[in-house]
């Protein structure tokens, strides 16, 4: 069975040190000293967030350029641990909460091993929920959440990384977690999720700020079914029927809800024009081609130590993206 020594715990963040330092203590106080703990900023405006991960005696590293996935890329290429664990700055570890994932890692058919992210205001109750087994390419949109999930490094930067357009940071604001199970499963490994792998939500958004959340994620959810479509065609229009379904059911559920309508309304936009704007999109393999990246915001150099730039140049070598097999 993996040990602890075989474990990286990789936190990305932007611009919100103070919450980052809530969830780096908790991280410290929860796992053994043998697991490497490394925070990744994505283009921070200042030194907030380095000062608040060297405070806590993690490792750091700097993209220069925003994006969610291109900060997870550059984790699992800083870290050399096996297994890496990505867990959100917003939330808080619980006690044991790595054990369940070094266990299920012990089957090497397992490719990725996601957790239970359990909002604040319901912190106490026990889900009572058994592991869960994923084996097929749709159950990607069900394994798990970006919050809390675990994956074999080297099968991730086998399957060319996270989709560099979809995700906070970009106009396609989510999927990319969704994205990577479904492609981990679609290359014959299975995902474990086991809710005893638990982590507290610390941040629970409200008004516009909930609705465009879930737009966001909308917007990457369009996107990847439409992906899906391209690359496994009866895949694709199972995981589009699914997802309008349950949106769509949810959104008439709570028509007399104020807040979750709202945002379930908007989720539902966001997913028709997700999808449209994936179809626009050429592919390379299994990810979209990046066709207006970031632009790169470097710190001043006057204002502290030189940091980590962009993911490319931080890189012994750029992630393989064949250009070969654009579509």
């Amino acid at each position: 069975m993996p040990t602890p020594r075989d474990l990286a715990v990789i936190v990305c963040t932007r611009n919100r040190a103070t919450m980052l330092g809530a969830a780096l203590e908790s991280i410290l106080a929860s796992v053994p000293r043998d697991v490497e703990v490394l925070v990744v900023d994505s283009a921070s405006d200042d030194l907030a967030t380095r000062d608040a991960a060297t405070a806590s005696g993690a490792s750091y590293v700097r993209s220069d350029v925003k994006g969610l996935s291109i900060a997870r890329d550059l984790g699992l290429r800083t870290s050399t641990r096996p297994l890496v664990l990505f867990t959100d700055d917003d939330c808080v570890a619980v006690t044991g909460w790595i054990d369940p994932v070094l266990e299920h890692f012990a089957d090497p058919q397992v490719g990725a091993v996601t957790g239970r992210m359990l909002d604040h205001t319901l912190i106490g109750t026990e889900s009572g929920a058994l592991p869960k087994r994923f084996t097929r390419t749709v159950q990607g949109i069900d394994a798990g959440h970006g919050a809390v999930m675990a994956f074999r490094r080297e099968l991730v930067l086998d399957l060319g990384g996270f989709d560099p357009v979809l995700g906070a940071g970009r106009t396609l604001a989510g999927a990319e977690d969704l994205d990577m199970f479904c492609r981990i499963l679609d290359a014959g490994h299975a995902i474990v999720h086991d809710p005893s792998c638990t982590i507290h939500h610390m941040n629970t958004r409200q008004g516009e700020s909930y609705t465009e959340l879930h737009h966001g994620y909308g917007l990457g959810l369009g996107a990847l079914a439409n992906k899906l479509l391209r690359l496994r065609f009866r895949v694709g229009l199972a995981t589009l029927a699914v997802l309008l379904k349950r949106t769509g059911g949810r959104a008439l559920r709570h028509l007399r809800d104020p807040r979750h309508g709202k945002a379930d309304r908007a989720m539902l936009r966001g997913i028709a024009r997700g999808f449209l704007a994936g179809a626009g999109m050429r592919l390379d393999g299994s990810t979209f081609v990046d066709e207006h990246p970031p632009t790169a915001t470097p710190l001043d150099a006057d204002v502290g130590p030189p940091l980590e730039s962009a993911l490319e140049s931080a890189l012994d070598a750029p992630i393989d993206r064949d250009p070969r097999r654009t579509r």
